[in-house]
């Protein structure tokens, strides 16, 4: 499973949610366009708003922001959408 371009997974985990950007902006606490450049790989969350993805989509960073599951380690495989 692959993002589109740079794309990253934390998109596919979002999505299999059925949440908008908007909500996941809104827990955040960030504009929607500040999500969509960190949902494109384009920027990074606070300490705060990794935490908040993190206890959001029950995985951890690590996979969020893989752009395949080929960046993943076998240990972490149990986390992949």
């Amino acid at each position: 499973m692959r993002g589109r371009g740079g794309e990253l997974l934390l998109k596919i985990f979002r999505q299999k949610k059925l949440l908008t950007q908007y909500e996941v902006a809104e827990t955040l606490r960030i504009s929607v366009r500040q999500y969509q450049r960190i949902e494109s790989g384009r920027s990074f969350p606070s300490e705060f708003g990794l935490g908040k993805l993190e206890d959001l989509f029950k995985v951890p960073h690590r996979v969020l922001f893989a752009k395949s599951v080929d960046e993943i380690p076998d240990f972490l495989s149990d986390f992949l959408p």
